[in-house]
Parts: C-alpha cells; sequence; structure tokens
C-alpha cells in the first residue's frame, strides 16, 4: 500500500482506502468485526489513512467495502443486515476527517422485480448516517431520494 499511495502522491491524486480483510478481496475469508462493526472499521481506516499521509497523499475517500463478499455473509439477511448497520453509522467514520463512500447494494433477494428500488432505499440508510459519496446504477432514482431528503 505503501508504494501505491507514494505514486498518487506523486500525482496529486485521490486514493480511495477500501477496507478489505484479507490480503486482497479474492482472498477474504470470514468477516471479523466483533460487536461494533463502524468502530473495527474506524480503526482499521486510522491505520490505512496514517500510511497514505505518511506517503505524502492528501485526497483520501474511505471505502468500507460493504460490496465484498465474505464466508460468514453469504446469508442474505446477516449481509444485508450487515450492510445497514454500517450506512446507519457511517457518522462514526467522519471523526476521521474524510469523506465516506458506499456502494448501495441490490438485495435481489428482498426486492425481486423491484429491485431497480433496493439502491434508492439503501441511499436513505447512507445519507441517514451521513455518507458523502454514493455509487449507484440507479442515478436518477437516487439523485430523486437524495434531494427530497435534503428538504428534510
Amino acid at each position: 500500500m505503501e508504494e501505491m499511495c507514494r505514486m498518487a502522491a506523486d500525482h496529486n491524486a485521490a486514493v480511495i482506502l477500501c477496507h478489505v480483510q484479507g490480503a486482497n478481496v479474492r482472498e477474504a475469508g470470514e468477516f471479523q468485526s466483533g460487536t461494533d462493526p463502524a468502530g473495527m472499521l474506524r480503526d482499521a481506516f486510522a491505520r490505512q489513512i496514517e500510511t497514505a499521509l505518511r506517503a505524502g497523499v492528501e485526497k483520501i475517500v474511505l471505502d468500507p467495502g460493504l460490496g465484498f463478499y465474505y464466508r460468514n455473509l453469504q446469508d442474505s439477511a446477516a449481509r444485508v443486515r450487515h450492510q445497514m448497520t454500517v450506512f446507519l453509522n457511517t457518522f462514526r467514520l467522519r471523526t476521521l476527517g474524510f469523506p465516506v463512500c458506499h456502494a448501495l447494494p441490490h438485495a435481489f433477494e428482498y426486492f425481486g422485480e423491484e429491485v431497480r428500488s433496493a439502491e434508492p432505499f439503501f441511499a436513505v440508510l447512507a445519507a441517514l448516517g451521513k455518507t458523502d459519496v454514493f455509487r449507484t446504477h440507479e442515478i436518477p432514482k437516487t439523485r430523486a431520494v437524495l434531494e427530497t431528503l435534503r428538504i428534510f
């Protein structure tokens, strides 16, 4: 990671620090968060941020990596419950001083034929948790939902 951060700093590039447990996403095993996923993410990001700053990176975005599949989150209810918990607790990562990005899930198993409504639904939870950047395929719907929430 240090070498990539140095290269990014040399070009004044932004870096997205993506949380994954394991050497990479293809080698992820069981997700370990204990009883406090947001606290675990905050600690893990604090270490990554320190490395990035030491390498000279100035522009950082945090991505909790909710789209990665871990063996113990294969059950759809467990995975969606974990995603919702992290969305609603994103505000706890803001103390690190960098924006948080979330990829919004599809949750096919719950939304079925209405799968195009999943990302706007999850955008509500992510917005309530103070997410900064929303990665979505459903841009017009998600945008409308977020603009409506802003008037509240």
